[in-house]
């Protein structure tokens, strides 16, 4: 009897335990439980189309890396099952869950086969999920949805900020959520929801009926543009700069493409938000000017934005490091390709080498430790990173000697030189004596028929040829600034201390200039030298006068046959440039907090700007 009793109890236990352990689990229950935005997408396919065709939205996803990859962590789920987007903060990093309904398929047919239990999809947090009773993800469950495109739910902070951001209003109730569906269409996205007080638990039945209605309306979209706007609202905002008279449409489909409006009427327990978003471009200051792409960042920009070129579509893209030691890559369309982490600051510039002579670009650069090789998609080539134990204080050098691919890269350690092959071989046969610390990034120019690679020592300019050996030696030894050396028709340009013209012919002669003003700088190209004395721009046969000014950085720009000169005014925060006959491009000078960085292309100068650390700005003089 005892048998059968334990028999029957055993049973009882299992099956409880089976019961428990195949409790329905359902979506909304692995939301963490710090999460502060939940969204719902039911409709995965027109979600992508959404961010791919909307501006606003793009813009968006593309300012926040985490973001960005969510989104494309979403754009590989080829399903129309809905999926729930937890995002919350650990750390002080964004986190996000995305989670659904797993899909077993075939490995050969690649036919689904099955769908599993829900679980986190993907997540760029490591700690395991846990079922939980989270007030706010149930909160957003409880009001059935069937929304046109997707839905996002805001925990009380984030309601809070919104609501002051857009209507200057402030809430008492630490319970409130904003919930909202939203769709997006062409350059419009149009929003309605609500923004409940207290718990859906604890409203009236016909108050959670009111709620249940608007969210579940089919009306496309629920906010009536033209007669609402007159008629039902009582606060009516815009986030424009400029006034806007919003009893001034005549449709909403002439005018609501320009403007972003947003609207809210108060009940009883109950708040309705409703709102148009329209894919706004804000426009440079010149219309001579036109803004390409803007893209944000979450860190400051330590380097860059620099432009590089993608040997697929030969169009131009920007590369940047964050103060995180991140390198992104960011195409012509303003979107990140991808980021990678590197060990230390870039030293001043990023190279393009075609090391496998096969059309295809690579991107080489230093840091204080180590000679990198990326390919274009963020991966090192070959043997590459080189490491080393002293530290590299200079730029690499990239020498095309003979224009055949067969490049060489020159390290700079203080007062040593080492050369390597684009493979990352060290260069037999070069061999340099060091002397004094090198001051100047070592260049190459090829006068007459002589190679020879140049920079300036602590007391002296060093010419060398291709081995590494002196070729010509200076016979005046001058005090040389740290500025740049330039090659001027045959010849070697740059100054010295005393702000004095040097110019060196290929038998060591020197011919020394009247000294300019303090603070005067010179540069040259091939053809032509230019100076900057003061406020004065000349190149030997045109001076030109320009507002007085603190003159960081000003270079000669040559591609393509055509000469550029850029200046920048760091004083009143102005770029100037100019063409070759020294008459100012029309839309400059354009206001910036620091120098752009310009590519001359064939038919057209596009530049790259970037504001307040974060904001990278890429545009086209027409």
């Amino acid at each position: 009897m005892r048998k059968k009793l334990l028999i029957i109890l055993i049973f009882f236990i299992f099956s409880a335990c089976e019961k428990i352990i195949k409790k329905e689990i359902n979506s909304y229950d692995l939301i963490s439980e710090n999460s502060k935005v939940v969204i719902s997408v039911k409709n995965i396919g027109k979600f992508k189309n959404s961010i791919d065709n909307n501006g606003y939205l793009n813009s968006l996803v593309n300012s926040n890396l985490t973001i960005k990859n969510l989104v494309s962590q979403i754009s590989m789920i080829n399903d129309d099952k809905e999926i729930v987007i937890g995002l919350y903060e650990n750390d002080g990093l964004l986190e996000y869950d995305i989670i659904g309904l797993e899909i077993t398929n075939d490995s050969i047919t690649d036919k689904k086969l099955k769908y599993d239990e829900i679980d986190i999809i993907s997540s760029n947090n490591k700690l395991i999920p846990v079922i939980n009773d989270n007030y706010f993800g149930k909160k957003f469950q409880k009001i059935n949805q069937t929304n046109i495109n997707f839905s996002v739910a805001l925990d009380s902070s984030y309601t809070e900020k919104l609501l002051r951001k857009i209507f200057d209003i402030e809430s008492s109730d630490s319970n409130r959520n904003i919930i909202l569906n939203i769709d997006a269409s062409g350059n419009l996205i149009s929003l309605n929801g609500v923004v409940d007080d207290s718990s859906i638990d604890s409203l009236e039945s016909n108050e959670k009926l009111a709620i249940q209605e608007i969210i579940s309306s089919e009306k496309k979209p629920y906010f009536d543009f033209k007669n609402d706007l007159i008629e039902d609202y009582d606060l009516i905002s815009s986030n424009l700069d400029k006034n806007l008279n919003i009893f001034d449409f005549d449709s909403s489909e002439s005018k609501s493409k320009y403007y972003k409006i947003f609207q809210l009427k108060k009940g009883d327990k109950i708040i309705n938000i409703n709102g148009y978003i329209s894919d706004l471009k804000r426009e440079p200051s010149n219309s001579m000017i036109d803004l390409k792409f803007e893209s944000n960042i979450t860190n400051d920009v330590i380097h860059g934005p620099q432009i590089v070129k993608n040997h697929i579509n030969n169009s131009n893209e920007v590369l940047i490091q964050d103060s995180k030691n991140i390198l992104y890559l960011i195409n012509n369309r303003g979107q990140v390709e991808w980021t990678r982490e590197i060990d230390g600051k870039i030293i001043k510039e990023i190279n393009q080498i075609d090391s496998y002579k096969n059309g295809k670009l690579q991107y080489v650069f230093t840091t204080a430790k180590s000679l990198n090789l990326l390919d274009r998609k963020g991966r090192n080539v070959g043997k590459f990173p080189l490491k080393f134990r002293d530290e590299i204080t200079k730029p690499v050098s990239v020498f095309d000697y003979d224009k055949n691919k067969n490049y060489r890269l020159l390290i700079t350690q203080n007062d040593e030189l080492f050369m390597f092959d684009s493979r990352g071989n060290r260069v037999r046969g070069f061999n340099y004596s060091k002397k004094n610390k090198i001051i100047t990034t070592p260049k190459h120019f090829r006068i007459g028929n002589k190679d020879i690679i140049v920079f300036k020592t602590t007391d002296h300019l060093t010419i060398l040829n291709r081995r590494g050996a002196v070729r010509i030696n200076p016979k005046t030894k001058h005090n040389y600034s740290s500025d740049e050396i330039f090659q001027y028709q045959n010849l070697l340009v740059t100054s010295t201390l005393k702000n004095e013209i040097v110019k060196i012919d290929m038998n060591g002669n020197t011919k020394l200039h009247e000294p300019m003003p303090i603070n005067s700088k010179v540069k040259s190209n091939k053809k032509t030298i230019f100076t900057l004395q003061k406020n004065i721009l000349s190149n030997s046969k045109i001076n030109v006068e320009i507002p007085f000014g603190k003159y960081d950085d000003f270079n000669v720009l040559t591609a393509n046959d055509k000469t550029y000169v850029n200046i920048f005014d760091s004083q009143n925060n102005k770029i100037y440039l100019f063409n070759n006959e020294l008459n100012l491009i029309n839309g400059f000078p354009i206001s910036s907090n620091e120098n752009a960085h310009f590519i001359i292309d064939k038919s057209s100068i596009e530049f790259t700007t970037l504001t307040e650390n974060k904001n990278i700005r890429y545009q086209i003089v027409r």
